[in-house]
């Protein structure tokens, strides 16, 4: 009688010879965009009522020091500086109270060599493509629309002292840059991002930015400001997702305001 085939057992039970095992892949230690980094701990609503409440109080802390200030042009760049500087520093506070994985989350573990590199070569592409391209586009549209002569209107006062100038200098191109990217683009982007998608935290984050760049002045002229710099706060979003930390952009803000007070002071 010929035997039937026994069904071979269950691999588990089959003893086999050890075989090369799956290479696992090492962890980097860097995280290359924003969708590898864990999302923010805080809302979009927490985030705006702590700037508000941070934006009084810088104006009521800088309020008697600017008062004792007599040259008025002064006294605004004084004011403006110590402002951004209070801003800073009660969003750090918030943030290391509240939000203690906060440095992690934005992407700000060493090393920021390439990060920062990456934003200096950005924003040195970005300030031709957004002031002289697209503002003379957006200058020409105004024009063409109202039918008046259409001018940005001038975010540094002519006549400074040595003084006016450093105070300029120091807040134009470090102060500025990092408290409104550690706050538009690294508390707000982040905090509607995370949880709605790019665009729409991309949307309000620029709307934000274009608004704190108000002057004061002809209503055209003032919009034109305004829409350049919500066209430059999506180039800032743009890098900080690519790079996923939020060195890039403050390097990017910085090198494009060294660019634009290099040129106001090299034409006057």
């Amino acid at each position: 009688m010929n035997a039937e085939p026994i069904p071979p057992r269950p691999d588990t039970l089959h003893p086999s010879a050890p075989g090369p095992s799956t290479p696992v892949m090492a962890p980097t230690g860097r995280m290359r965009r924003l969708q590898d980094r864990p999302p923010v701990s805080w809302s979009w609503w927490e985030a705006l009522g702590v700037y508000i409440g941070a934006f009084f109080i810088a104006g009521l802390a800088t309020l008697p020091i600017v008062r004792l200030i007599g040259d008025e042009d002064l006294a605004t760049m004084v004011g403006s500086l110590l402002a951004a500087i209070v801003i800073v520093g009660l969003l750090l506070l918030w943030l290391s109270r509240g939000h203690p994985g906060w440095l992690r989350e934005l992407g700000l573990p060493a090393p920021w060599g390439p990060d920062a590199r990456a934003g200096i070569v950005f924003g040195i592409g970005l300030y031709p493509v957004m002031v002289l391209l697209l503002g003379l586009l957006l200058t020409l549209l105004f024009q063409l629309v109202t039918g008046d002569p259409v001018r940005a209107p001038e975010q540094v006062p002519q006549g400074l002292s040595p003084a006016g100038v450093a105070f300029t200098l120091v807040y134009g191109i470090v102060v500025a840059p990092v408290g409104e990217e550690l706050f538009f683009r690294g508390v707000l982007f982040r905090s509607i991002r995370d949880r709605h998608g790019f665009w729409l935290g991309a949307l309000a984050s620029w709307a934000a930015f274009g608004l704190i760049h108000y002057i004061p002045g002809p209503v055209s002229d003032s919009l034109l400001l305004m829409s350049v710099m919500v066209f430059t706060g999506i180039g800032f979003a743009y890098i900080y997702e690519r790079r996923g930390s939020i060195v890039a952009p403050i390097a990017a803000h910085m090198t494009f305001n060294v660019i634009g007070l290099a040129l106001i002071y090299a034409i006057r």
